[in-house]
């Protein structure tokens, strides 16, 4: 991902887990990701692929592009 559509994916990914009040563990236990997997995509250690963004926007009830604009 290039880095503008990292920061809105980033961010649209820290507001929403704030809006649910989910933790980065408790979110990457639910879409199956050992718990700190959460964490390292939001420092930007590991970029996620496609089956575990589409298990991120399940698991908030969004569109997948929706994870991608600019809020």
């Amino acid at each position: 991902m290039n880095e503008k559509i990292t920061d809105i994916f980033i961010n649209n990914l820290k507001r929403l887990r704030k809006r649910y009040g989910c933790s980065c563990k408790q979110l990457s236990e639910l879409i199956g990701c050992d718990s700190s997997y959460i964490s390292k995509v939001e420092n930007r250690r590991i970029i996620p692929p496609l089956d575990k963004i589409i298990a991120i926007a399940n698991f908030f009830e969004v569109e997948f592009i929706d994870l991608f604009r600019q809020q």
